[in-house]
């Protein structure tokens, strides 16, 4: 059973929130300067009534919007259209009012910003309510003065909600999101939506878009509006990795690469989960976790291995949350994932993110305003940090992962691959492509700066996954030739989803975990049997 996550409010750099694209259903208004995105300015009266109002916290991901003020008189009012109904005649919300409501309060809210550069991200978040209040009301207002029939309560409030996702979260995506059960949201074109509740469970969901080009526009704004940590989503800039600002990770793929356009939403309810949990769920056993803990806390660097799915992500965070609470933990990745700032169980955390670089390339490979890893990793020297994790390892990471496991500091990675062994090969063939090096080099780097390997296995039945499990709990020690030695400890059976003990580590690494408080019992015959 996923165990949600915390509710987080989402933030945005309000100072670059884009101007929507021309759209049919907004019209320009009539007189002065022509243009089919004209705002009025906010009158100061509500300015100064939003400046000093406290922000209203969501409730179950639905924003609590605040009563408007009077309705404006200013005619320069964007206009929409004068459609009666806020749904389809299946019930479904009119999406195309939607986005011109979405356009208007864009507009709206650009306009305030401007107007008062005070204003804070909390107050201007406040702006964003009070205008969609105020441009629902006033479109009630007007199907009355027209003689139609008035949105009910019910109808107001899911095209407020409506609205809010639509600019401040993820639109038609997010009813998904918000669902607990749900691990992964998966979108193969406009009407080809999916939902993967794990252990193999996938089911169907409606459209989230009225076109695959309205699909790509949507997904260009949810890129492109978080100011300086926006990104571009184009054919030329086909591929999109995005951590979005309540937690999950967006990959996306642009046409013409994919036949239509692709997005992957992976979800991280788990942001709180301990190993002890992994023991209640059958994942390890508790000799497994006692050695683990035992680990981290010796400060022994350990790479979390296997394929997708497997769960290296979750298992990650559940051995950070054994390092102690009062040290400085500082996490690198290409994509924000482990949310240890999120879990409430480190007051000292710094997580960073790498940036992609924009325009041309130059001699050395890097484009302007790019931040590496590595360059990261030099930063995180310089700021008193105890623990360095660096999140997945795909290709050029390795020199970061490698870098920070050089430090000492019991740093801690993930990487796809089926056993420890083929994690050293792995890692030895990145290393070689990164750095052009020949092989020896990257094997006697990684028997000399990584203590453990942890294998995660799914266990599957055809495409369902039954069980995440550990089955392999290996050592890496130096070898009389530049390869390193798989020390097997913990290892599984073949068919069976338990790794138990097969081996011991060596003398001195054994030493070291006892120092951090591991009982050896736990090492003996029966040590997988608990008392």
């Amino acid at each position: 059973m996923t165990q949600p996550e915390p509710d987080a409010t989402p933030t945005l750099d309000f100072d670059n929130l884009p101007l929507f694209g021309d759209t049919e259903v907004v019209t320009a208004p009539t007189g002065g300067t022509s243009g089919a995105h004209l705002a009025a300015e906010i009158p100061a009266h509500m300015m100064a009534a939003v400046s000093a109002a406290q922000p209203s916290a969501p409730v179950s991901g639905v924003p609590e919007f605040i009563a408007p003020e009077p309705a404006s008189t200013d005619t320069t009012q964007v206009r929409l259209p004068s459609r009666g109904r806020s749904t389809t005649p299946d019930g479904e919300l009119d999406w195309a009012l939607v986005s011109a409501f979405r356009a208007d309060v864009s507009n709206r809210l650009s306009t305030a910003i401007a107007a008062d550069d005070t204003l804070d991200g909390e107050a201007r978040l406040e702006v964003g309510r009070t205008q969609i209040v105020q441009v629902t009301r006033d479109h009630v207002d007007a199907l009355v003065r027209r003689g139609q029939d008035p949105w009910d309560e019910n109808q107001v409030l899911r095209m407020q909600k409506a609205i809010y996702d639509s600019l401040f979260r993820l639109g038609r995506l997010q009813q998904h999101v918000d669902d607990p059960r749900v691990e992964n949201v998966m979108v193969f074109g406009y009407d080809k939506v999916y939902v993967d509740y794990g252990g193999g469970e996938i089911e169907q969901r409606p459209p989230i878009a009225d076109s695959d080009q309205q699909l790509i526009e949507d997904i260009q704004f949810l890129a492109s509006r978080d100011g300086e940590r926006g990104r571009p989503f184009s054919a030329s800039a086909w591929k999109l990795s995005l951590s979005l600002p309540s937690g999950e990770r967006l990959q996306a793929t642009h046409p013409p690469i994919a036949p239509r356009p692709t997005v992957i939403i992976r979800r991280h309810p788990m942001v709180t989960i301990t190993l002890e949990d992994l023991v209640a769920r059958g994942t390890m056993t508790q000799a497994a976790n006692e050695f683990l803990t035992a680990a981290v806390r010796a400060r022994k660097s350990i790479v979390v291995a296997g394929q997708q799915g497997a769960g290296k992500t979750t298992l990650l965070r559940a051995l950070a949350h054994r390092i102690e609470p009062l040290e400085h933990i500082v996490t690198i990745e290409t994509e924000r994932e482990l949310h240890l700032d999120r879990s409430g169980l480190h007051p000292l955390v710094t997580p960073l993110e790498a940036r992609p670089g924009q325009g041309e390339p130059a001699a050395d490979g890097s484009r302007p305003g790019e931040v590496t890893l590595e360059e990261m990793l030099v930063e995180t020297l310089r700021m008193n940090t105890q623990r360095i994790i660096v999140g997945e390892v795909r290709g050029p990471e390795i020199t970061a992962m490698l870098q920070a496991m050089q430090s000492g500091a019991g740093s801690m990675s993930t990487l796809h691959a089926n056993s420890p062994a083929d994690a050293v090969e792995r890692m030895a063939v990145l290393l070689s492509q990164k750095l052009g090096a020949a092989s020896d080099f990257g094997y006697a780097q990684i028997g000399q700066h990584i203590d453990f390997v942890v294998q995660l296995t799914n266990h599957l039945d055809g495409g369902r996954t039954l069980k995440r499990f550990v089955s392999e709990i290996s050592e890496l020690v130096p070898g009389e030739t530049k390869r390193p030695v798989v020390l097997q400890i913990f290892k599984a059976a073949a068919g069976s989803d338990t790794a138990n003990l097969v081996g011991r580590p060596q003398v001195d690494t054994l030493v070291d975990l006892e120092g951090a408080g591991f009982d050896s019992k736990w090492l003996l015959p029966d040590g997988n049997v608990e008392s």
